[in-house]
């Protein structure tokens, strides 16, 4: 593959990825982070890709597995100055909508279906092809994702009531 077809391979993906990488890392600069890294390695690894039609699923398995490894590295050397700490302690929490922070509370894997399927439409189809699964498993998923949002919004409304 040559640079142009890769570059115009990962233009026409380029939204995808995006949002696969913020499903996992959860902000901007870290999910910028993640796909930058994962375009390095899917260029210096271009030459495993052996159809060119399966490009965007082959994509988004380096994504998923690079946006994996940055949290298990984040894990082991989690630190934050003391001066950031209390900067982010005095800014005011920006208003986020309930349903926005319900799937934000969703293991990683079953936050980006939900968006990819939900915000990006997404098909069933599209999801399973790139994330190399069987539908019923992204349809499995995207079930249990429904059931453990509506319990958060549950739980939240029961204590607002209170």
């Amino acid at each position: 593959m040559d640079a142009l077809t890769f570059q115009a391979e990962i233009r026409r993906i380029e939204k995808l990825l995006y949002r696969i990488a913020w499903s996992y890392m959860g902000s901007n600069a870290d999910a910028e982070d993640a796909v930058q890294d994962a375009l390095i390695k899917a260029w210096e690894k271009r030459d495993s890709l052996r159809d060119l039609k399966q490009f965007r699923p082959w994509m988004a398995r380096i994504l998923t597995n690079q946006c994996k490894d940055l949290l298990r590295t984040r894990k082991k050397w989690s630190f934050c100055p003391l001066e950031e700490a209390a900067a982010q302690e005095a800014e005011p929490a920006e208003p986020v909508s309930p349903v926005f922070d319900a799937v934000k509370k969703l293991k990683p894997e079953l936050s980006l279906l939900v968006t990819l399927h939900y915000v990006d439409g997404c098909s069933m189809q599209d999801l399973a092809d790139d994330l190399g699964i069987p539908v019923s498993t992204v349809k499995t998923r995207l079930r249990s994702a429904r059931k453990q949002i509506g319990r958060t919004l549950l739980v939240e409304w029961e204590e607002a009531e209170k």
